[in-house]
């Protein structure tokens, strides 16, 4: 080899090395209008080199002297026997809460409708009671331990939203505790602000004067704090109007906080149209959206966000119309929703499961839409989600012949090791 050719290899100072396979995505979505791939490869006997947490180069194991120059100090982590995917982004999720309502499930599951429910004090309003009677620290510990197992099934990013707070105090309380984990946990995780989940009950007489506290006073309090990156809202009848959502979303991009939207769940309001028209990152939920619905979504560049484990969990009688969007060419994004309430799925592989189960989505679909198209759904696209040069060496090592068994093996978990920004999380080789 010239000097030349030496000179043009790139540096690696992390080498994940003869990995039994590897999946990749020949044509990621690159965000906006691009075509949207289903896509995916299997590469056989791989390397997967990086520097500093950047992949730099992707190919046969055997190749890899040839097409890296390795730092003398550089780290190898023995891949043998193992399958590499992207690293699970689990984009929609309420992790930070307190209390139990195992017995709201139990009457669920016994027929109980959901104004019986709230009847007996049940409902997110139980669950605001409970996070304000926890501190700071005692609400991390239990945070964390759910966070802790997350992780544990191969998610390298998660989003998780405040919303169980309710005032200012208590919201800022859950936003500090979300900055807690990300300095505690080497899993990125990206912060949204949730005060406009509920109308708490003192507030309900009024609820347009909830919403303008929430506009000039909570927002600008939020941004200034620098510890949300998003603003999402809850568009229903039980919850807030088209017209306040505009507000609080319009209130958020003024001071920075992009958009998100819980739309379509029960009705059909006009949230996702409010999503194309204010360029939300992402629209979730859409339990009810239709052929109208997934028309405004085509080409307006949102992420349609869907929820498997929710209609599962809630016994719905249907389930989002994923295999209407796809067929649609919408880069169909999943997530998990973990919330006290209404999904306590928690993880990645069993929305897997779910997703080919209730969606009738495919292997590659469903690994696709819960990690590349899952980054693109926290505006992380280009960052994270695929194995690909430039983009963060975020990887989920599985003791698997296949990706395709992630899903097939329904509520087990094969992860061997989990690998973020080029780190072993869980131990080194």
């Amino acid at each position: 080899m010239s000097d030349k050719q030496h000179a043009n290899r790139p540096l690696a100072d992390f080498i994940v090395h003869n990995l039994d396979s590897a999946v990749v995505f020949p044509k990621p979505y690159r965000g906006g209008k691009t075509a949207v791939s289903w896509q995916t490869e299997e590469l056989q006997h791989v390397s997967i080199a990086s520097k500093d947490g950047r992949i730099v180069w992707v190919g046969p194991a055997a190749e890899l002297g040839q097409n890296v120059t390795i730092e003398g100090s550089a780290r190898f982590y023995n891949g043998e026997g193992l399958l590499a995917v992207p690293g699970f982004v689990d984009s929609h999720t309420h992790l930070v809460y307190a209390g139990d309502r195992s017995d709201e499930f139990e009457m669920r599951v016994q027929g109980r409708s959901y104004l019986d429910i709230l009847a007996a004090g049940g409902g997110i309003l139980r669950t605001t009671n409970a996070v304000r009677g926890l501190s700071e620290e005692e609400l991390f510990v239990k945070s964390a331990q759910r966070l802790e197992q997350v992780m544990k099934t191969g998610v390298t990013t998660v989003e998780i939203k405040t919303g169980y707070g309710l005032d200012l105090e208590n919201e800022m309380k859950m936003l500090r505790v979300i900055d807690q984990l990300k300095a505690a946990y080497p899993v990125r995780i990206v912060a949204t602000f949730m005060g406009a989940h509920a109308v708490p009950a003192d507030r309900r007489a009024d609820p347009d004067a909830f919403v303008d506290e929430i506009c000039n006073v909570w927002i600008p309090e939020v941004a200034r704090s620098g510890l949300a990156e998003f603003n999402d809202v809850f568009t229903e009848n039980k919850a807030f109007s088209v017209a306040q959502s505009r507000r609080i979303l319009e209130a958020g991009l003024k001071h920075g906080l992009k958009a998100k939207i819980h739309a379509d769940e029960v009705n059909v309001l006009g949230g996702v149209d409010l999503a194309a028209e204010l360029g939300a990152v992402s629209a979730d939920h859409l339990l009810m959206t239709g052929d109208e619905g997934i028309k405004k979504l085509a080409g307006s560049g949102v992420i349609p966000t869907v929820l498997p484990g929710t209609s599962t969990y809630l016994m719905e009688s249907h389930h989002a119309a994923a295999r209407k969007m796809i067929d649609a060419g919408l880069p169909l994004a999943i997530a998990s929703d973990h919330n006290p309430g209404s999904c306590q799925f928690l993880g990645a592989n069993i929305i897997q499961s779910l997703a080919m189960l209730q969606l009738k989505m495919s292997a590659s679909e469903a690994l696709i839409a819960g990690t590349l198209h899952a980054a693109h759904a926290l505006a992380l696209g280009n960052e994270i989600g695929a194995i690909e040069v430039g983009r963060r060496t975020d990887l989920a090592l599985f003791a698997l012949n296949s990706f395709r068994q992630i899903g097939y093996q329904v509520g087990q978990n094969s992860l061997f090791e989990l690998i973020i920004d080029g780190t072993p999380v869980f131990g080194e080789q």
